[in-house]
């Protein structure tokens, strides 16, 4: 039997984010780009209670086409950010900032056990067959993050993909926080003044 969704409608979906702060906290992710984004409401053309932004960057850094991608809160909670021809610089320093990486552990065989328990550290397995590498994280007790992160190409840029998932409702706020955490340092390559360190 299907779970029932924690959202039953796009409005209650957009309530909760806006009460919890998520939405300021991603306009402000935005806002604070560097290189400058800008961000547009999220097509909705489907129906579905889904609601999200789009965001692109103002001018292509040299020689590149613009980064750009989407920002996604689905009725189960999860939410995805996807980006397109970022730098895989900037992408690997935002995952570093919700849990340990270590480049290492994507050599075939290596030892995946972090040497410290008690942080979170990412668990990353390459995909040979489609040059990717995927990845999870258990940043809290409640909340699972997964990335799928293409190899770079040529010119250091990748298109990858993060999921929060909460497993309840009661979840869904310490989900968002940290995705929007996570953007922030996407998006400046930063974390925000009143962020700590997690990892």
């Amino acid at each position: 039997m299907p779970t029932p969704p924690l959202f039953t409608s796009r409005q209650a979906l957009d309530r909760e984010l806006t009460v919890t702060g998520t939405w300021k906290a991603l306009h402000t992710a935005v806002h604070a780009s560097t290189p400058r984004l800008t961000s547009h409401s999220h097509p909705n053309p489907g129906g579905e209670p889904v609601t999200g932004l789009r965001f692109i960057e103002d001018v292509p850094h040299t020689g590149q086409a613009r980064t750009r991608g989407t920002v996604i809160v689905t009725p189960d909670g999860h939410l995805t950010i996807r980006a397109y021809t970022i730098p895989g610089r900037r992408w690997l320093t935002a995952l570093r900032h919700l849990g340990t990486l270590d480049a290492q552990s994507l050599l075939p065989g290596a030892d995946t056990t972090p040497a410290d328990p008690t942080t979170p550290a990412w668990s990353l397995r390459p995909q040979v067959k489609n040059r990717s590498v995927c990845g999870q994280l258990r940043p809290s007790e409640h909340v699972q993050a997964t990335t799928l992160t293409e190899l770079p190409n040529a010119l250091g840029d990748t298109t990858a993909q993060l999921t929060l998932a909460p497993d309840s409702r009661a979840a869904c706020q310490a989900a968002w926080q940290t995705a929007a955490s996570f953007f922030y340092v996407l998006t400046t390559g930063t974390r925000r003044p009143d962020q700590t360190p997690t990892a």
